[in-house]
C-alpha cells in the first residue's frame, strides 16, 4: 500500500545514518522495526554487558512505551523518533550526576530540532519539550546497575510529522505542525546523536560537575544552558506531589541537583526534585 505521508514516514535509511554518525564513537547501534520499550530492551543489554557507552536502540514502531509516571507511550509507525541512549561512563564519574542526563538530552534535542528542522523549542521541567506552549517530546531516563557503578538509559519520543488528528492530547503537536522545513527523520536523530554525544563528552571532561563550563560551550555550564532553555522559569507554577497536597510558588531558577527551585509566602524557598512530584503545571493553566 503506498504511505499516503510520501518520503516523511520513510524507514530509517541505515546506509546514510552509518554515514552521518561514524565518527560520533557510538557504542552498540540497534535500528529495529517494532519494540515494546526502547528503554527495557537497552536496560537489559546494558545489564548484561552486551550494550556499552553511548549505544543507541532505535525503533519505528514501539508498542508497549512508557514515560514518566508509567503514562504509555506508542507511536504510530514513522510519525516519530523513538530511541534510548546508554550512558555508562564508568565507576569514577558520580552517581548523582547521571540525574542531568535528562536535562543533557532535552538540550540535545532543542539544539537537533533547530538545526535541522527550523522550530525552536523550549525545555519544561522536569522532562519535557515545547514548540511554543505545547509538547514535541517526552524524556524518560532510569538508572541501570552494570557491575560495579551504575548507568542510565535515557529515552526520548520526539513527534516528527504527525498531523493534529494524529495527536493524543491537545497539549501535544509535532515539528511538522510547529513550522518545520525539514523531516527527514534520518538526518534529525543522526544530529540528535551528534548533538547529544558532543555534551556527553564535555559534561564527563568536567566530572559531572554541572556548574563547570562546558568545553566548547562558550564557557557555559550545562546548568547555564539548560536554564536559559528552561520555559518554566519565571512563571508561577502549580507543584502537585503524589500524596496529593500542592504548592504554588515562582519558578525562580534551576538548582545545581536539577531540582526546580520555587518561591513562595514570604520569600521562601523550596528546592523541588523530579522524582517527588507528580505534575508541574503553571498556575494559569498552561501547559509549559
Amino acid at each position: 500500500m503506498e504511505n499516503p505521508h510520501g518520503t516523511d514516514r520513510a524507514v530509517i535509511d541505515s546506509q546514510l545514518f552509518t554515514k552521518l554518525t561514524a565518527e560520533l564513537g557510538l557504542g552498540l547501534v540497534a535500528l529495529k522495526k517494532t519494540s515494546g520499550s526502547t528503554n527495557t530492551e537497552l536496560a537489559q543489554l546494558a545489564s548484561t554487558g552486551e550494550a556499552g557507552h553511548l549505544s543507541v536502540y532505535f525503533t519505528e514502531h514501539q508498542q508497549a512505551g512508557k514515560g514518566r509516571l508509567g503514562r504509555e507511550w506508542v507511536t504510530p509507525e514513522g510519525s516519530s523518533l523513538t530511541l534510548s541512549v546508554l550512558v555508562a561512563p564508568g565507576a569514577g564519574f558520580p552517581a548523582q550526576s547521571l540525574s542531568w542526563y535528562t536535562m543533557l538530552a532535552a538540550l540535545a534535542w532543542s539544539r537537533a530540532a533547530e538545526n535541522i528542522s527550523g522550530v525552536k523549542l523550549g525545555i519544561k521541567w522536569p522532562n519535557d519539550l515545547l514548540a511554543g506552549e505545547q509538547k514535541v517530546c517526552g524524556i524518560l531516563a532510569q538508572m541501570v546497575p552494570t557491575g560495579d557503578s551504575y548507568a542510565v538509559v535515557v529515552g526520548t519520543g520526539v513527534n516528527v510529522n504527525q498531523e493534529r488528528k494524529e495527536l493524543p492530547v491537545p497539549t501535544a503537536t509535532s515539528l511538522r505542525l510547529a513550522g518545520a522545513k525539514d523531516l527527514n527523520r534520518t538526518v534529525l536523530l543522526a544530529e540528535y546523536l551528534k548533538q547529544f554525544a558532543a555534551l556527553d563528552q564535555s559534561f564527563r571532561q568536567v566530572a559531572g560537575v554541572a556548574q563547570m563550563p562546558l568545553p566548547g560551550n562558550g564557557g557555559k555550564s550545562l546548568l547555564e544552558l539548560v536554564s536559559e532553555k528552561l520555559v518554566t522559569l519565571g512563571h508561577e507554577v502549580r507543584v502537585e506531589f503524589p500524596d496529593g497536597s500542592t504548592l504554588v510558588g515562582n519558578a525562580v531558577q534551576l538548582g545545581s541537583d536539577g531540582s526546580l527551585v520555587l518561591e513562595y509566602g514570604a520569600g521562601e524557598r523550596k528546592h523541588v526534585l523530579a522524582g517527588d512530584v507528580h505534575h508541574v503545571r503553571r498556575a494559569d493553566g498552561k501547559y509549559a
